[in-house]
């Protein structure tokens, strides 16, 4: 209990930097890796594949080993350097993705509520009070124990649900918001 002297209608715009029990961001890390890995198993897939069926047969050999002269460059095996661009291509694609999901959101939980900043440009800033928390849902799938992250959802009172997502940590994060949310601060005026 929090007692406090202060008139309790005038609110202060700007909360204590003192009192913050967690703060986080999405965790790309470990995506940005099996990505990596799965973008050089496909690389290397792909090109055995298309080594073994260009020595299978003679026509479709000329075609995936040919080199394709541009001027004084040559690029030799334009198909396999295609196929390596292309899938380099679209893991940068995904890490893009992921680097943009870890910039829009960031997440703060003080002793008065929690936090939710979405976006880059357009900030939109999301507080949910204490009085207004329902509960703390913790997700996590097969793909998201791999990489030891979870997603948790956040449902308010009035219906709104918001979603912590790519968490380290999510049981002891869950844990925090139920125990810091769940036990609303009171004020009492002397």
């Amino acid at each position: 209990m929090e007692v406090s002297g202060a008139n309790p209608t005038v609110a202060d715009a700007t909360p204590a930097k003192g009192n913050v029990a967690w703060s986080g961001r999405p965790s790309i890390g470990a995506y940005t890796a099996l990505y990596g890995v799965l973008a050089l198993v496909a690389i290397v897939i792909l090109v055995v594949l298309e080594v073994w069926a260009g020595d299978g047969v003679k026509s479709l050999g000329n075609l995936l080993f040919g080199s394709v002269n541009l001027g004084s460059f040559t690029i030799p095996d334009a198909v396999e350097v295609a196929t390596v661009v292309i899938v380099l291509l679209l893991y940068l694609a995904k890490v893009i993705g992921l680097v943009i999901l870890r910039a829009r959101n960031s997440y703060e939980l003080r002793s008065d509520g929690l936090y939710v900043n979405q976006g880059i440009a357009n900030l939109q800033n999301t507080f949910l009070s204490a009085m207004a928390f329902s509960d703390a849902r913790l997700i996590r799938t097969l793909g998201m124990r791999i990489v030891g992250l979870s997603l948790i959802i956040v449902d308010a009172n009035d219906g709104r649900h918001f979603e912590l997502k790519m968490l380290k940590d999510g049981l002891n994060v869950q844990a925090l918001n139920r125990s810091n949310l769940s036990h609303p601060t009171v004020r009492i005026e002397k």
